[in-house]
């Protein structure tokens, strides 16, 4: 008998094993965060943002350092990635969605990578992503290449009521996805814009000072990510790397993850 998938259900290749390990829900009872942003330009960014997303006239580009420990569809190990993003927004049938787009990911763990890329249409890459250091620094690699590195200074701590005000908007933290499968003989199979949605619930933040560089490769020392930071490195910074460092919990919610249908 053939292998018959229940519609009802949400599988991940190889599906002929049965429905997808990665739950609905995936509550991560320690996060944390290190985000980097700054003003860069709208004709920079349109130049890498697929045409279904419209950029504002005063785009922020963000470099976000993400931790998640004992992730349950990982059988409780850890990991972190590396998150390059984009202020976007997308005309829809029920108005204007505002949320940042990702450019690209860099993530540790497989299992990460490929949930979010087959369904959450995030593009992500494996690379080799350290810990942030007591400095409060980090670096991504390919192999032994690294291709991103940054950090923060001067952090102060959030007080209780902007700590409340923050955890108010961190209920639901929306992100763009574009879900692109290539079709065999050109074009594509799949080109479908989504929204994704995480909740935080933060213990502590802090903000201070950042700074972040784009290093770049060659195709032999980097060969997933060489032409992607060629490209990210043409984005101008348009002022101050404003950082900001938070630590909690977590909710990737992907129970809220939608097609985006346009105007």
């Amino acid at each position: 008998m053939a292998v018959r998938l229940d519609v009802g259900k949400r599988y991940d290749m190889p599906a002929s094993f049965g429905p997808s390990m990665v739950p609905e829900q995936t509550e991560v009872s320690r996060a944390e965060a290190l985000v980097l942003t700054t003003p860069t330009t709208r004709s920079a960014v349109e130049r890498l943002v697929p045409s279904h997303f419209q950029v504002p006239d005063d785009p922020v580009l963000t470099i976000a350092h993400m931790a998640y420990h004992g992730v349950d569809y990982l059988g409780g190990r850890s990991y972190n990635e590396i998150v390059v993003s984009v202020s976007a927004s997308f005309s829809g049938a029920d108005g204007a969605v505002e949320a940042s787009l990702a450019l690209a990911l860099w993530v540790d763990q497989p299992g990460a990578l490929i949930s979010g890329r087959e369904f959450m249409g995030l593009p992500k890459i494996l690379g080799r992503i350290s810990d942030l250091d007591e400095a409060m620094r980090f670096t991504c690699a390919e192999y032994e290449a690294p291709v991103i590195e940054g950090g923060a200074s001067d952090l102060v701590a959030f007080a209780p009521e902007r700590l409340a005000k923050l955890n108010a908007r961190a209920e639901e933290v929306r992100t763009f996805g574009w879900k692109y499968v290539a079709a065999a003989g050109g074009g594509s199979d799949v080109d479908q814009p989504l929204i994704n949605v995480m909740r935080w619930r933060y213990e502590r933040a802090w903000s201070g000072r950042g700074d972040f560089r784009f290093m770049l490769r060659s195709f032999a020392e980097a060969p997933m990510s060489a032409a992607v930071i060629k490209g990210l490195a043409t984005l101008p910074l348009g002022g101050a790397v404003r950082a900001f460092r938070g630590v909690g919990r977590a909710t990737i919610d992907r129970s809220a993850t939608r097609r985006l249908i346009a105007a």
